[in-house]
């Protein structure tokens, strides 16, 4: 018995099975053309690793239609909205792909064609023998070679729409297992997905709510259950080619309320970049409730009514999206088109605040409100108030805001001070202050426009030394480092943290020491003994001080979008 012959006997099933899945895993990341040949060229112990992972890697196919799910630290590169739980009209099927993926043999199933693959699932059309009808059938992409985390994702969908009995949520016909390998026989719906009408712009805005409304009563049934979809999105509804009638699927990531069980970890995100909640967006499991679903309709609701997503990044990336989720508020429908009728707009608003504790609480609220509306009568949801429209800016704006906030004071107090008799009347200081108070504004105006609009951190750092630069000038010609402006330096050191970057704070710090050393120097030039050293150098201590406390409190925040995305990689 030769060398090899010993490592063949010494590996055991359980460790050819994990060899094989852990270089499937890598080999799927390579372009289609090179799988084979990367894992012909693999140095394994066992042959049989080789042969089982080529057999694998032939019987999978990629697809260009992978949704934009995110599982765990994992983020999908697709940006399209295209995955699909349940077969499509098998008029768009590809038979191309067919002929070059094996079709799966399932007892008592004669399965005819693959019409659908997603980011976890492959999807087929089939004729159940007993009893006889056709039906469509889920089976994981990575068949045998699905982690046990996995294979629970894939089960959970058919344990939660199983609990459902609503007629618009697509019904479950059985869950077995064949060869290792699980499947889920579901009810074959003939038709397209809400997404792909929509592109085609066929609906009516009234035909497009009436659906909706159908689809938010499945969900509110689902609410009633216990159960969070977590994934609601235009491709996650069917509409059904003879009747028109709306179906709900795709429950793979749904979690039990009543059971608390979920399948994801404290930092995981769960759901599709654009639809999800911005609770989902950060990876805080615990604090998605039904109101996160209620969040996913209104994104849907949104997408009719203007043709978008209501949070997507321009340059299509996902994390940024992530980060826009979490960050911002929707921009208002009838800002984007005046046709959206009044009461939509406001239901649509009412469901996408950022605060869960003010959207809807159920789904139920929000589908007798959009039939209120269907209906021709007072909706319950008002417009927002005032103070919450300036929240909203505020959140959108958040450098200007705090820069308008921290100059009315100001100069406010300066005003309220000269008049007091507090300060000199100073002609030069008062002239200075007008001008700088000016610029300050037209400051972060410019730059809270700029940012906006290309999304380059170099902004950020343009925009504080902009800022540093108007406070030191304001501070040479007033008391220098006796006036009490010398404040602002730790406020703009505070404030830098609310960007959840680390290097901007480190800038901050850093520019801000220099510059009140300098305003030290030169107040002392100016008026030798006028700076108190007792006073000065506490200043440049605390000013690092801080700086470092924020630094650290960011580090440990649960807020930041990318410690939440990458902690984990």
């Amino acid at each position: 018995m030769n060398g090899d012959d010993v490592r063949q006997q010494k590996m055991s099933e359980q460790q050819i099975y994990s060899e094989v899945q852990r270089l499937f895993t890598k080999a799927v990341e390579l372009p289609e053309a090179e799988r084979v040949d990367w894992a012909v060229r693999q140095l394994v112990a066992d042959p049989r690793i080789t042969e089982r992972l080529v057999s694998a890697l032939q019987a999978d196919f990629e697809s260009p239609d992978y949704g934009s799910e995110v599982y765990g630290s994992e983020v999908c590169a697709e940006q399209q909205d295209q995955f699909h739980a349940v077969t499509v009209s098998s008029a768009s099927a590809d038979t191309s792909l067919n002929e070059r993926r094996r079709l799966p043999v399932i007892p008592n199933y004669e399965v005819l064609e693959e019409i659908d693959r997603g980011g976890m699932g492959v999807v087929y059309r089939a004729r159940q023998i007993r009893p006889e009808r056709i039906v469509a059938i889920k089976m994981m992409k990575m068949g045998a070679f699905s982690s046990q985390k996995d294979i629970q994702r894939f089960l959970n969908e058919a344990n939660a729409a199983s609990r459902l009995d609503h007629f618009a949520v697509v019904p479950i016909y059985e869950v077995g297992e064949f060869q290792g390998e699980p499947f889920i026989t579901m009810k074959f719906i003939k038709g397209e997905t809400l997404s792909t009408v929509l592109q085609r712009n066929e609906l009516s805005t009234r035909d497009a709510v009436q659906k909706l409304c159908v689809v938010f009563q499945a969900i509110a049934n689902a609410h009633d259950h216990g159960i969070i979809h977590r994934d609601l999105k235009p491709s996650n509804i069917l509409i059904e080619a003879e009747t028109g009638q709306p179906w709900v699927t795709d429950f793979g990531l749904a979690k039990s309320v009543e059971s608390g069980v979920t399948l994801t970890a404290a930092g995981d995100i769960m759901g599709t970049p654009g639809y999800m909640a911005p609770e989902q967006a950060i990876g805080d499991s615990n604090r998605v409730t039904l109101a996160a679903d209620v969040y996913g309709l209104g994104a849907i609701l949104y997408r009719v009514l203007t043709g978008r997503p209501p949070i997507r990044s321009e340059s299509g990336d996902i994390l940024e999206t992530l980060e826009l989720i979490k960050e911002h508020d929707i921009v208002a429908p009838r800002r984007l088109s005046r046709n959206v009728p009044r009461e939509l707009n406001t239901l649509c608003v009412k469901s996408l605040e950022t605060d869960p504790g003010l959207r809807y609480q159920h789904a139920n609220e929000f589908a007798l409100d959009l039939q209120r509306y269907l209906d021709g009568e007072a909706v319950m949801a008002r417009p927002q108030t005032l103070l919450r429209r300036g929240q909203n800016w505020a959140r959108h704006n958040p450098g200007l805001a705090v820069t308008l906030f921290t100059v009315s004071f100001l100069y406010l107090w300066h005003v309220y001070a000269r008049l007091l008799g507090y300060v000199n009347d100073d002609d030069e200081f008062n002239w200075a202050a007008n001008i700088v108070a000016t610029l300050a504004v037209c400051n972060a105006s410019f730059w809270q426009y700029w940012l906006r609009r290309t999304q380059n951190i170099a902004v950020l750092y343009a925009w504080v030394t902009g800022e540093l630069l108007l406070l030191t000038y304001i501070l040479l010609v007033s008391s220098g480092t006796n006036s009490g402006l010398v404040s602002a330096y730790f406020i703009l050191v505070a404030v830098s943290v609310l960007r959840c970057r680390p290097l901007l704070i480190a800038y901050v710090t850093l520019l801000c020491e220099f510059s009140y050393a300098f305003v030290w120097f030169y107040t002392e030039s100016v008026q030798p003994g006028s700076a108190d050293p007792l006073t000065c150098i506490p200043v440049l201590l605390t000013l690092p001080i801080l700086g470092v406390v924020q630094y650290i409190a960011l580090r440990r925040s649960s807020g930041s979008i990318e410690s939440q995305i990458f902690k984990r990689t």
